[in-house]
C-alpha cells in the first residue's frame, strides 16, 4: 500500500490504529493540537506528529479518531476542526455519537447517523464510516494474527468513490474489508458500537460471556 494515513486524534483509538497500520507498513501522521505533548509517538517507526493542518495536507486519507458527538452541533465542530486542507481528502470516521452515562444511546432520535451529519459537513471530500465498530484494545491487536489464520471482518459504508483506498486502509490494519453500503448505513455500524459498549457494561445483557469481545465473537470469519 502506498498511501499516506493521517489519524486526527491520539487517544486510545488513535493509538491503537496507528498501531495496527504501522506495522502494515503503512506511513502514519498523528495530527493533534499540541504536538509537544506526543513527541514520543514520533519515535515510533513509520510514525510522525504534526498539527492537525499539516497532518491532513501531507497525506491521501485521513481518519477521524476523536471523541465522538451526539448532536449536530457537535458533529459539525469535529468536521470544522479538520479545516480546509481535508478538502479532496478520504475521511474514514471512526467515531461513535454515545450519548451520556448510562444511555449511551446513539441517534436513534436524530434518525440520521454521525457519519451521514460529517459527509454533508465535508461535501468536497470523500466521506466513509469505518474503525468505529472495534474497541480499542482489540484493533491494536487486529494485525498480529498469526499468519494462515483468518482476519476479522471489519465493515464499512459510504462511497461509492474512492472504496479501493479504504479497502486498502482497512487490509492494512489487519481486517478484511466488507462493505455494506452507502453511508446511511453509518446508523447501523454506529448501533453496532453501542452494543458491544453496552455488553461490556457488568450486569448488562450477556456481558458476562461476550462483554467487550462481542466484536471478534459477531463478525470473525470461520472456515
Amino acid at each position: 500500500m502506498t498511501v499516506k494515513v493521517s489519524i486526527v486524534g491520539a487517544g486510545n483509538v488513535g493509538k491503537a490504529l496507528g498501531s495496527a497500520l504501522t506495522r502494515g507498513k503503512v506511513p502514519v501522521v498523528f495530527g493533534v493540537r499540541d504536538a509537544a505533548k506526543y513527541a514520543d509517538l514520533a519515535k515510533l517507526p513509520h510514525t510522525s506528529v504534526a498539527s492537525v493542518a499539516d497532518a491532513i495536507k501531507s497525506t491521501d486519507v485521513v481518519i477521524v479518531a476523536v471523541s465522538g458527538a451526539q448532536d449536530d452541533a457537535g458533529i459539525k465542530a469535529i468536521a470544522a476542526s479538520l479545516g480546509p486542507e481535508v478538502a479532496g481528502k478520504l475521511v474514514l470516521d471512526a467515531t461513535n455519537p454515545l450519548g451520556a452515562w448510562p444511555g449511551l444511546e446513539t441517534r436513534w432520535k436524530e434518525g440520521t447517523s454521525a457519519g451521514e451529519v460529517m459527509a454533508a459537513a465535508l461535501p468536497n471530500s470523500v466521506v466513509y464510516k469505518a474503525f468505529n465498530t472495534v474497541p480499542a484494545e482489540q484493533m491494536a491487536d487486529a494485525a498480529s494474527f498469526i499468519p494462515g489464520l483468518p482476519h476479522p471482518t471489519l465493515m464499512f459504508a459510504g462511497g461509492p468513490e474512492r472504496q479501493d483506498e479504504v479497502e486498502a486502509v482497512i487490509k492494512a490494519a489487519g481486517y478484511d474489508p466488507q462493505y455494506v453500503g452507502p453511508i446511511r448505513y453509518a446508523r447501523n455500524l454506529e448501533s453496532l458500537a453501542e452494543l458491544y459498549v453496552h455488553l461490556g457494561v457488568p450486569g448488562a445483557g450477556t456481558s458476562a460471556k461476550w462483554g467487550r469481545n462481542f466484536h471478534w465473537q459477531v463478525v470473525r470469519k470461520t472456515e
